[in-house]
């Protein structure tokens, strides 16, 4: 079925009956000569056809005025829903897209696991909920954590507006204790190991050279476009995707042929690097990685198991191995905090023993 017109009152949000019975609206636009169409979301998420009209307001708004448009609050804020509040928090934002992806994914998860879908419908038990679900389905402590983080930044944001009189309940929930005092790497036999194993897959094979000499997490390797390719400094221009920055990376020797390779065969200073998907190198080498060393090893096991990201711990690890200043260290990985390094400091090999030796002589 077709999108049909929500209401007479506002002629420019529609809604489409989905065969479960529940609305999808979406609403039109015009910026300049095109127009635009917009998904909102589901009634299902607590959209409904005035919260719809909002966001097309805030949108004309923001259009019209920049960032300083002003952002209208709703009348019934005492049922406010959190599907509306991550809307109006992404639209008064300036966020990357991957946050709002994780935003997105944390409010229609949360309301999975509890059935609700109002912010005055949460209380302590249905955040204790959603985090032992989540832990009982293998995630880490530190991607949970940061789950709760955000639905807790949420209910902050809907306080702060005045759309929500109650107490936060995500403020009781104590975090999960980590340890990452033993982080996973490969040694230089293993890293041997795994190149051999998928010499015959070239985009995997440049994938994890690329991880090796840049130490980038996947999501930036997979953005590496040509025109950050410099092979006079064998230099690469990385995308720092959490932080949405740009640093210097190196291509190593061992690297080098392969890129030179791959360039080969592109045209466009835009096209990539590598190219395939995260979600499918995700799919591709995360099984060869738990036949060669995860066999085994309990799936919730993430100080032990080898992930790609571990290969970012490699990368790191290798250079503190190898006497490489900390704060090099740091930079190269592109480290805001200094604490995030120093994990890598008991691996230098200028770790006090020599000193404590020769401390009695």
């Amino acid at each position: 079925m077709s999108y049909i017109k929500s209401s007479e009152k506002y002629p420019n949000v529609y809604h489409k009956i989905l065969k479960n019975g529940d609305y999808v609206y979406s609403i039109t636009y015009r910026e300049g000569d095109k127009k635009r169409w917009v998904k909102i979301g589901k009634k299902s998420e607590g959209i409904n056809v005035s919260f719809a009209n909002q966001q097309r307001i805030d949108i004309l708004n923001k259009l019209k005025f920049g960032n300083d448009a002003p952002i209208v609050k709703y009348k019934q804020k005492s049922d406010i829903s959190l599907a509306e509040i991550v809307q109006t928090y992404k639209n008064s934002k300036e966020l990357t897209p991957k946050t709002k992806q994780q935003l997105d994914f944390a409010v229609s998860t949360a309301i999975d696991i509890t059935g609700k879908s109002r912010l005055k419908e949460f209380t302590d038990d249905d955040i204790n909920q959603i985090k032992n679900t989540l832990k009982d389905n293998g995630k880490a402590p530190k991607t949970i954590n940061n789950f709760i983080g955000k639905i807790s930044t949420l209910f902050n944001f809907a306080i702060d507006r005045g759309d929500f009189k109650e107490v936060n309940p995500c403020k009781k929930i104590g975090k999960i204790k980590h340890d990452n005092t033993r982080e996973r790497y490969l040694t230089t036999d293993e890293v041997d190991i795994l190149k051999e194993a998928i010499k015959d897959k070239p985009t995997l094979l440049l994938f994890v050279e690329l991880s090796l000499s840049t130490g980038a997490r996947l999501e930036t390797i997979t953005s590496i476009r040509k025109k950050d390719i410099s092979l006079i400094t064998q230099t690469i221009t990385l995308q720092n995707h959490k932080t949405n920055r740009t640093y210097k990376g190196f291509i190593a020797d061992s690297l080098l042929p392969l890129v030179q390779e791959r360039l080969k065969t592109l045209k466009s200073p835009n096209d990539l690097l590598i190219n395939i998907t995260s979600k499918n190198i995700q799919k591709q080498l995360q099984p060869r990685l738990n036949k060669l060393f995860n066999d085994g090893l309990d799936v919730r096991d993430a100080k032990n198991r080898v992930v790609i990201h571990s290969l970012r711990h490699t990368f790191a690890s290798h250079l503190a191995i190898k006497g490489i200043p900390i704060f090099t260290i740091m930079k190269l990985l592109d480290h805001k905090d200094i604490k995030d390094t120093l994990r890598y400091a008991k691996l230098a090999p200028d770790n006090g023993l020599e000193a404590v030796k020769r401390l009695w002589q």
